[in-house]
């Protein structure tokens, strides 16, 4: 009976201690399968890198590669030239590749080459000049591409191929940097998406610099100052005696409506320098904005005035009397003067024709501005 018991005891020991070897073995058993298991998707993953990029671009289908119809001789003024769009990527990389020399260009561009070594920007022995570094390439870019493309994807300063406004400024910007052109990003014509080529011709000879013709090129957007300008009276601007850049800078300024001053008091002084003063008796408008009382682009009244002179006046003197009770003022405004020879039409009566230092006046005795 001893030796049963004995036996028994044995038994459940051995089946205990496996129990507890079995839960303890469990653990490594999950941590050698987890492992196991990355070692095998690091490996898938290594092997789907491994697939050449040529295979991948071989089971793609072709891409036809059409160019697009432009003539060399293409003669689109500048500006109006539509965007040919092409193939996706077609023209990519235009900026980079060999350079042909301006030789190969001149083989299709003759008339555009001839008419650029009689400019500033064909003469070869100027390092500074396109023509002295890469000629045609400098602005244009490496002519590779173009070469193979038959004509096309090339950098156009019209945006012919969809090139963007910024780099074909910046090509013109790379050297033309400096001087007037200092605000050029802070212009009212750069915010307008203008580019240099709107106003400005490479190929041909430059109207916009051209006294005679600058100011046709600006009324093409501007007609309504052209229409100033045909009034009565007007600055000599139709003689081409006074042209837009004498006065605004289109290139942009601190000043307003880009004047080349600061302001327009100091822009007419540029011309009109006996009307700066100082003045011991000072008229305020002349001294505060001349446009208070002149129209300067042009107008219907005498010395560019916005209104005929008594009423130009009467808008701040419109209450003013002189001694004894003469409200000579109010008789102009009026019509209740009744001597009919004075009437101010008849025989054009006029404040200045007393007050004839209307901008100001250094008498002692000038306190009314007219003397």
């Amino acid at each position: 009976m001893a030796n049963s018991k004995y036996t028994y005891f044995l038994y459940s020991n051995i089946k205990r201690k496996k129990t507890i070897m079995k839960y303890r073995i469990l653990p490594f058993l999950f941590l050698l399968v987890a492992l196991f298991s990355s070692k095998i998707l690091i490996a898938a993953e290594t092997t789907s890198a491994a697939v050449s990029p040529t295979e991948t671009s071989t089971s793609a289908p072709d891409e036809k590669i059409a160019p697009v119809d432009i003539s060399p001789t293409d003669t689109t003024e500048a500006g109006k030239a539509k965007h040919a769009f092409k193939q996706a990527n077609l023209c990519e990389g235009m900026a980079q590749g060999d350079y042909l020399g301006p030789e190969v260009c001149a083989d299709c561009h003759q008339d555009k080459t001839l008419t650029m070594q009689a400019s500033p920007h064909g003469q070869t022995a100027d390092p500074r000049s396109p023509f002295g570094k890469h000629g045609c390439e400098t602005c244009h870019g490496p002519g590779m591409l173009h070469f193979e493309t038959e004509g096309n994807c090339i950098i156009s300063m019209t945006g012919r191929y969809g090139e963007p406004i910024m780099q074909r400024n910046g090509v013109c910007l790379d050297c033309h940097q400096g001087g007037d052109r200092l605000q050029w990003f802070s212009s009212t014509h750069e915010a307008e998406d203008l580019v240099c080529v709107s106003c400005h011709s490479i190929h041909k000879p430059n109207d916009v610099i051209e006294r005679t013709s600058q100011t046709e090129v600006c009324y093409k957007c501007h007609k309504d100052i052209r229409s100033q300008t045909l009034r009565a009276y007007s600055h000599p601007i139709r003689d081409n005696k006074v042209i837009c850049s004498d006065c605004h800078n289109p290139h942009g300024s601190s000043g307003p409506s880009s004047l080349k001053q600061s302001s327009i008091n100091e822009n007419c002084y540029s011309c009109h320098a006996e009307k700066r003063g100082p003045f011991l008796w000072e008229h305020n408008p002349a001294s505060e904005d001349c446009t208070l009382c002149h129209r300067v682009h042009g107008s219907n009244h005498v010395a560019l005035l916005n209104k005929p002179g008594p009423q130009l006046c009467q808008q701040c003197h419109a209450t003013e009397s002189q001694g004894g009770g003469r409200t000579h003022i109010s008789n102009f405004l009026d019509f209740s003067d009744t001597d009919t020879n004075r009437a101010r039409f008849s025989i054009g009566m006029n404040c200045a024709n007393c007050h004839s230092k209307i901008h100001g006046s250094n008498h002692p005795s000038g306190a009314a501005l007219q003397r």
